[in-house]
């Protein structure tokens, strides 16, 4: 018995829900966000590798990873860059063991702190991108990735803490996002709490993975790519994996907390199934229309728009803990 579930456990680690998954979910998330751009912007966007191109992703990751070189610079520290982006990955993956749709699931009250935890390491992965090397133009991109951060992620965690507290509030084990996704459940409250919620944690998605109009730590034509500037062959390559396997995964979490995932039906289920790939490319083309159709803001507009995110979750938060 203990083996089997330390073999369940791996699994659902490294297999599914875990690891190769959210790498595979992530590069097709690429995919289709590049497909779906280009056609909004009349243009073609990937199509030579695969069926629609639909491989191109991946095909230009194993490119940079095996074929391209890696250029080092002086002072820039490519094994603690490595090491961390391994560990936003790592944590990513342990996270998703807290949801539905993982055979071995982590679950109990109040496992929200650390499923925050675990989402948190990403955010530090990313910064060490920009710390990591003495180019101005990437100091320049993780300074503005900090600023930027220092609003969107408290957004994140108070948006996911408003959400749980309304949906675990008749549940055995309180404040938990097993329980949140699992047993999901409506009332004009629990409706008010999540709309409001939802619109926090999707502006500070946006926000936290540098999707327009928050692109400000790239900025190709300010800082030649700012935060990846100094980035080439498999760290370039590595970088990409993890910044869309963080997208995958945040709009994974938005679509089984926030949308109800297979909701009216259950996990498990064809048509839960069915309508869980809905929402969730409904969610994904809802990001890239936003892309698609605004410009880059300045870094004082990023920060106060953000500000209004926070006060829209906080009012989440007061709703979901007083009423």
């Amino acid at each position: 018995m203990v083996y089997s579930e330390i073999l369940l456990a791996t699994f659902s680690a490294l297999i599914y829900p875990g690891l190769l998954f959210l790498v595979v979910l992530g590069l097709l998330t690429q995919w289709y966000m590049r497909k779906l751009v280009g056609r909004l912007q009349n243009r073609i966007g990937p199509k030579y590798v695969g069926p629609l191109g639909i491989a191109q992703p991946f095909a230009d990751v194993i490119k940079l990873v095996f074929v391209k070189e890696k250029l080092s610079s002086k002072g820039r520290l490519d094994r603690l860059l490595i090491l961390f982006m391994t560990l936003g990955l790592g944590a990513l993956s342990s996270a998703m063991l807290f949801t539905p749709i993982s055979p071995y699931v982590i679950r109990g009250g109040y496992d929200v702190i650390a499923f925050i935890y675990l989402m948190i390491w990403s955010t530090i992965a990313f910064a060490v991108i920009g710390l990591s090397s003495s180019n101005p133009f990437t100091i320049a991109g993780s300074s503005r990735f900090l600023t930027q951060i220092l609003f969107a992620e408290p957004a994140l965690i108070i948006s996911i803490l408003a959400a749980t507290i309304a949906l675990t509030k008749n549940s055995t084990t309180p404040l938990s996002i097993y329980s949140s996704a699992a047993y999901f459940q409506i009332s004009a409250l629990i409706a008010a709490v999540l709309a409001l919620s939802f619109i926090s944690f999707f502006l500070a998605t946006i926000a936290k993975t540098l999707i327009k109009p928050f692109d400000i730590p790239e900025a190709e034509t300010e800082l030649a790519g700012g935060l990846l500037a100094e980035l080439s062959g498999p760290t370039l390559g590595l970088a990409i994996v993890f910044h869309y396997s963080e997208i995958a995964f945040l709009a994974l979490i938005t679509t089984m907390i926030f949308l109800g995932g297979p909701y009216p039906f259950n996990y498990g289920d064809a048509l839960g199934m069915a309508v869980f790939i809905v929402k969730y490319v409904l969610l994904l083309t809802l990001m890239i229309t936003v892309k698609a159709s605004v410009g880059r803001v300045r870094v004082e507009q990023a920060v106060s728009m953000i500000k209004y995110v926070i006060l829209t979750s906080v009012t989440a938060l007061i709703l979901a803990t007083v009423f």
